[in-house]
């Protein structure tokens, strides 16, 4: 028996597809989401918005390009007040953030000082902070949550 789908469902499915988080693949591409249409649209998900990015514990999947493996242990959290918190494989850190639409400035972080037995550890925990401390902006898609530094170019890829 074969299947019969109408147009204007699949095209319904493919968008949900398209637009829900949970299927989509994270931090799939090389270069930040670009906000489109004539008025800085957010199409297809895209969102400069705080509280799309505050609340939530997002996990960098990419630092610098490099991917970041499962059980690396880093975490963010940036809460809608603007606190900040997180785990760097060795270390956890707080600290403060401030944000607008599309902006995100950390403040300096406390970092507890416990050294980590695997050296590529403690460097992959100095590259993330390092770009922790380089982060100026925000774009959240079905993908990611993607860091920018001033120049647009990409610090992290976090899901």
């Amino acid at each position: 028996m074969a299947l019969t789908v109408r147009p204007a469902l699949a095209a319904a499915l493919m968008t949900a597809l398209a637009l829900t988080p949970a299927l989509a693949q994270p931090c799939s591409q090389s270069e930040p989401p670009r906000l489109t249409g004539a008025d800085g649209g957010l199409e297809g998900g895209v969102s400069i918005s705080v509280g799309r990015l505050a609340d939530l514990i997002w996990v960098p999947l990419s630092i610098n390009g490099q991917p970041v493996p499962g059980d690396a242990g880093l975490s963010l959290t940036v809460t809608f007040d603007g606190k900040v918190s997180g785990t760097t494989g060795c270390n956890r850190f707080t600290g403060s953030a401030l944000m607008d639409a599309g902006v995100l400035t950390l403040d300096l972080l406390a970092i507890t000082e416990m050294a980590c037995v695997e050296p590529e550890r403690m460097e992959r925990e100095a590259a993330y902070l390092k770009a922790l401390g380089e982060v100026r902006g925000f774009i959240v898609a079905p993908d990611g949550l993607w860091l920018t530094r001033e120049d647009g170019t990409l610090a992290m890829c976090l899901w």
